[in-house]
């Protein structure tokens, strides 16, 4: 009989890719950090340093983390030329989480829209191998369920089914990030742990493995340590001297794996998990562990980012979506509360106590890094412990197929999520580079730069309409950056007449201000509309349109243009003719 796991690992993968291009770059927790771990990596041959000041560390902000999770996506990005490697990202002044009212906290850039530059690429395939370890996650449930209950079939469907269908499991194995990682790892120990193998010793030596690959991967990892007691508890089968003889071994097994990192850590900063650095610089708001107020707000974060929080926190899905997984979470809550009267633990204690530990760390890492503790992903170390429970009082519940058919409209979420919600949250001011060629007008090209910059080029022009005495023209200029460019240019546009006299003129930043170029990413290609008041009694005639860049706030300092091949033009460029009709 065929597997029902093959097919939802399938769908898991389809869903995964949908996630993976729907999520601009960088717009989940610290993304950006987690692949310039990678990048370190691939391009330096060694493991980070942090400093005492973070900022100066190889890897800001992210270079405490353990490296399995990096190390193995070298190979989605060693193929970068050295000129690829630095992350293209401008930061969004109207960041929620800077004060402002967007979502995004990266301008959104030419090089994400198709085709995708080459970095982009690369930065997609790192995300496709979290993808690979949300793909083992999911296996690994399927057979920690069937281990759990061989004689119904339904636990492991409907179990991996929440687990496959989780739009936040499906965010999160769509990022760089070692979350991904230990959630499969997790899910591995779960199912060892299930296990009342004949061979003991050859237990006790997978499971120290398992436990020393999840210690190299996050420190929470330690929170699955216990679950091994208890693992080895089932495989000694009550042998006290044989659970000590087990416990010794798996725990020389982990060391073995793990013990290099950790001794590492002691001798560069005096800790063996390396998070002074870290938890002095980056602890948040202290959370308020006396205000009930505190608590509901805490509770009420923790459980929507476990199933539909994106972004940095900043996207939300609709109320409805998370009252639908709240009422699946009655649901088996009801049918645990009938169990409790009818029937003992079927095997479920080490899933519930996957599940505690995940909370008991969760709330110790709320006690030294605040309010960021209070994320769902910190609970996904014991996803599958959490799929298992889920699955089990839905069963209760509801009976038969009619627990396994809800799988539908969480398929139907999970579906919606990134089309109705993640993608639409985010706004594209750039132009992809084939669509910006195409809508040119007319090519030119002037590169406006000091002598050693490379600066910001503008392509091409074109008239929206007719030029009349009296009517506004309608002018678009379309730019290219080919770098980061640092001060607010102007745009001055002057229609002039055979005499070298301004008609006609506009000053204004890029998009009337909306968009000053220091918002602009390399690579970025920007329509840039503009408007000049035509006199009502302008001649008809020909004029000539020049266009430049100044400081305003420099006593009206222009920036130097230069041709296609180096040759300088002077402080603007002039376009064209422009025919006033009479």
């Amino acid at each position: 009989m065929r597997s029902p796991l093959w097919p939802i690992l399938v769908l898991f993968v389809a869903l995964h890719a949908l996630y993976n291009w729907a999520i601009p770059l960088g717009e989940g927790p610290d993304e950006p950090g987690h692949l310039a771990y990678v990048l370190f990596l691939s391009g330096e041959g060694r493991l980070p340093v942090q400093r005492p000041a973070p900022e100066a560390g190889d890897v800001p902000g992210e270079g405490h983390q353990p490296p399995l999770a990096y190390a193995l996506a070298i190979p989605a990005v060693a193929w970068l030329p050295p000129a690829e490697r630095p992350i293209l990202l401008t930061p969004n002044p109207r960041f929620v989480w800077a004060g402002g009212d967007e979502p995004a906290a990266f301008m959104r850039g030419s090089r994400e829209l198709w085709p995708w530059a080459i970095q982009t690429v690369a930065w997609h395939l790192a995300r496709a191998v979290s993808g690979l370890w949300g793909a083992l996650a999911v296996a690994c449930t399927y057979l920690a369920a069937r281990r759990l209950a061989p004689q119904d079939p339904r636990l492991a469907v409907l179990a991996t089914a929440l687990v496959a269908l989780n739009p936040q499991v499906l965010f999160t194995t769509a990022l760089v990030s070692n979350d991904a990682l230990l959630t499969a790892l997790g899910a591995a120990i779960l199912w060892h742990c299930l296990g009342r193998p004949a061979k003991p010793l050859r237990w006790s030596l997978v499971a120290g493995t398992l436990f020393g690959l999840a210690l190299l991967t996050k420190q929470s990892a330690l929170a699955l340590g216990p679950l091994l007691l208890w693992g080895g508890w089932r495989a000694a089968r009550g042998d006290t001297r044989r659970f000590l003889g087990l416990s010794l071994t798996w725990m020389l097994a982990t060391l073995a794996v793990a013990g290099w990192w950790l001794w590492r850590n002691q001798a560069l900063y005096g800790d063996i998990f390396g998070l002074g650095a870290f938890t002095a610089e980056f602890a948040t708001q202290p959370f308020a562990w006396g205000d009930p107020a505190a608590w509901v707000g805490a509770l009420r974060q923790l459980f929507g980012s476990f199933w539909a929080r994106f972004g940095w926190m900043s996207v939300h899905p609709p109320a409805w979506a998370l009252w639908l997984y709240a009422g699946v979470c009655a649901l088996a809550a009801f049918g645990w509360a009938r169990g409790a009267v009818h029937r003992r633990g079927e095997g479920t204690e080490i899933p519930a106590l996957a599940l505690t530990l995940a909370l008991a760390w969760t709330l110790a890492f709320a006690a030294t890094a605040g309010l960021v503790a209070w994320q769902g992903r910190m609970l996904f170390p014991a996803l599958a412990a959490i799929g298992v429970l889920l699955a089990r009082g839905l069963l209760r519940t509801l009976r038969g197929s009619t627990a396994v058919l809800l799988s539908l409209p969480l398929l139907a979420l999970a579906v919606y999520m990134p089309i109705g919600v993640i993608r639409p949250a985010y706004r594209w001011v750039a132009l992809a580079p084939h669509e910006a060629q195409a809508t040119l007008g007319s090519p030119t090209y002037g590169r406006f730069a000091a002598s050693w910059e490379r600066g910001v080029v503008l392509r091409g022009w074109r008239l929206d309409g007719p030029a009349r005495p009296a009517a506004d023209l309608a002018l678009t200029l379309t730019w290219n950056s080919l770098e980061p460019v640092p001060r607010p240019w102007t745009v001055f546009i002057h229609l002039v007449d055979s005499d070298e006299t301004i008609v006609a003129q506009s000053n204004s930043q890029p998009r009337g201000g909306a968009l000053p170029f220091t918002l602009w990413t390399p690579g970025d290609w920007v329509a840039d509309p503009h408007s000049l008041a035509l006199p009502t009694d302008l001649p008809p005639g020909e004029y000539r349109l020049r266009v430049g860049l100044y400081r305003p706030d420099k006593d009206g300092r222009r920036q130097k243009v230069w041709a296609e091949d180096g040759a300088p033009l002077g402080d603007y460029i002039e376009l064209g003719s422009v025919q006033v009709e009479p």
